[in-house]
């Protein structure tokens, strides 16, 4: 779940990107990139959110760091910001409702396809077509392999489940057998 404070900085964050000629995309592709550093440098991420580093010290770090990453003027204030407010920890979360609101605003779902084996390329285009085509929305899934499922998938899309498995096969079979024999 997010929080109120993530939900409000993403708003926010969400609405200065669109005022600046719909630069949502490009913003929530650097604050991707910049999760996915945070996230391999636990160092750095250590320190912006360490309570005892002064902000001071948090921003002039993140500068330095924006010197080199060629980060967009919004995204560089909008952290600087964050590190001046102590919210840094929010981070993810904030990305999170903020990607949320991209979504949203481009009619886009995300959703996570389970299966027993890795799928192919057509298997995966055909599942994004009929999801698309049931939720009529763009859809964009993320594949995981679960070796607990007997068969076949589940793919789990907002608030629909679509669930494609033996196990389901076989209760749906089960249960008509028994309509059948009352």
């Amino acid at each position: 779940m997010i929080s109120e404070i993530s939900n409000r900085y993403a708003k926010a964050l969400f609405e200065l990107s669109t005022e600046k000629g719909s630069r949502t995309k490009q913003i929530l592709k650097q604050l991707c990139d910049l999760r996915d550093l945070f996230e391999k440098n636990h160092e750095f991420q250590d320190f912006l959110k360490f309570p005892m580093t002064k902000v001071e010290d948090k921003k002039n770090v993140l500068i330095t760091a924006f010197k080199e990453a060629n980060v967009l003027p919004e995204v560089e204030s909008f952290l600087l910001l964050l590190a001046e407010k102590d919210r840094l920890s929010f981070f993810s979360e904030i990305l999170e409702s903020f990607q949320n609101l991209v979504d949203k605003a481009n009619g886009v779902t995300r959703g996570v396809v389970r299966s027993t084996t890795v799928l192919s390329q057509g298997d995966r285009e055909k599942i994004e077509d009929t999801v698309s085509r049931y939720t009529k929305k763009n859809v964009i899934l993320t594949y995981k392999e679960d070796k607990e499922l007997l068969g076949g998938l589940i793919a789990e899309v907002g608030s629909y489940t679509f669930d494609d498995t033996l196990a389901s096969h076989l209760k749906r079979l089960k249960e008509e057998l028994k309509r059948r024999v009352h």
